[in-house]
């Protein structure tokens, strides 16, 4: 069931990969290049952990979504229930805003799954 929604997500042409992580950084479904989930996902897990103090300090708690706009490319990074996330390599040329919105439906659909 899980994988059917990260397949619906993955019908966009500008999703590259997407993944969902476990607490301990594993990959525990994913589809497309497993690779740049697993960097994605390091990086990201190393930033939160790296950054909690200064994040909350912002105000900016919980942490519903990390975005990283790059050159060659956009990463999101949700922070899902049981400590674990789901990981986006999209295009740079992508709408960020249409998949955002896709995935903040997904999102209770997918936490229940987990």
């Amino acid at each position: 069931m899980i994988e059917d929604l990260l397949e619906q997500i993955s019908n966009n042409s500008s999703v590259e990969s997407c993944g969902i992580f476990d607490l301990n950084g594993l990959l525990i479904v994913s589809s497309g290049n497993k690779d740049h989930l697993d960097k994605i996902s390091n990086s990201m897990h190393r930033i939160l952990d790296e950054n909690s103090k200064q994040f909350h300090s912002l105000d900016v708690e919980p942490i519903n979504c990390i975005t990283l706009i790059g050159e060659k490319g956009i990463t999101l990074f949700w922070p899902l229930k049981e400590s674990s996330a789901l990981v986006l390599k999209i295009d740079g040329e992508g709408n960020l805003g249409m998949i955002r919105k896709q995935i903040s439906e997904l999102i209770p659909r997918i936490e229940s799954l987990i």
